[in-house]
């Protein structure tokens, strides 16, 4: 079988990728040849490479990209890798429709560290979450996949723990405004509580109550009055506190205005 062949077989299945170990069984060709019929149509923009013997077909209308969307491909990569994740982050805010802008690159919430892809103009990044298996996720359609995506409230929360994958703390409180009305206030509370204490849950509450969304500030609160000791911090983290203003509720020193773009 040619691998010309073998790309229609797959795409008249609905399969928008192959790994270079099926292909080899499928085409009954030496390893060397299927990897230079591979390389060959690489060279066309027909298939693309987003990680090592892993192969996605490019349909037309992507070739400008050199790849497929990242959404298209990453449950079958993640499979591959044996990987848990999640679509998290800004890419999950905006698939919850909270995203002022499309995200430059796709965000992946992962068990394991892994580096970030580039697939032509496709760009993909990694972040690794400690305590994963207490991640609140749910499925997405897409046109070629099933994604799994954080929920709203997880993603709320995950905008709070990767601050500066997040676009900062103004990027999140406009993000947050949409978001929020996704977010189901008793979901989020059990959902704190598998999720140890930090100052991210202070900034969390305080941008809630910013946003004057007061259901949802009370469950932060009350998470916090569980814990015995909660330490001042600062409202944008790694910045030099150049007020006197603190936040007594939240435990919050205010170095920091927060504007939200609506």
């Amino acid at each position: 079988m040619r691998l010309s062949d073998y790309i229609d077989l797959l795409v008249a299945n609905g399969r928008c990728y192959f790994t270079l170990n099926e292909a080899e069984k499928a085409m009954g060709r030496s390893r060397s040849l299927v990897i230079k019929s591979i390389d060959y149509y690489k060279k066309r923009k027909e298939i693309a490479s987003p990680a090592k013997g892993f192969y996605v077909i490019v349909s037309p209308e992507y070739r400008v990209y050199g790849c497929l969307p990242a959404e298209y491909f990453i449950p079958y990569l993640m499979t591959y890798w044996h990987q848990n994740y999640y679509a998290g982050l800004l890419t999950a805010a905006a698939y919850h429709g909270a995203a002022h802008q499309r995200p430059q690159v796709f965000q992946v919430i992962t068990h394991k560290k892994k580096r970030l892809i580039h697939c032509g103009k496709i760009k993909i990044i990694f972040s690794l979450k400690k305590n994963f298996s207490s991640a609140a996720i749910e499925k997405f359609s897409t046109a070629k996949s099933i994604l799994t995506i954080a929920t709203p409230e997880q993603t709320a929360i995950d905008l709070l723990l990767y601050p500066e994958r997040s676009g900062g703390l103004n990027h999140i409180a406009t993000i947050l405004t949409e978001l929020s009305e996704k977010i189901d206030a008793k979901k989020l509370l059990n959902l704190l509580k598998k999720h140890p204490h930090g100052p991210w849950k202070q900034r969390l509450g305080y941008l809630f109550d910013k946003l004057k969304k007061k259901n949802l500030a009370d469950g932060l609160a009350y998470d916090l009055k569980r814990n015995k000791r909660i330490d001042y911090a600062p409202l944008v983290p790694r910045l030099k506190n150049i007020s006197n203003q603190y936040n007594t509720k939240w435990k919050l020193i205010i170095n920091s205005d927060i504007e939200i773009d609506v």
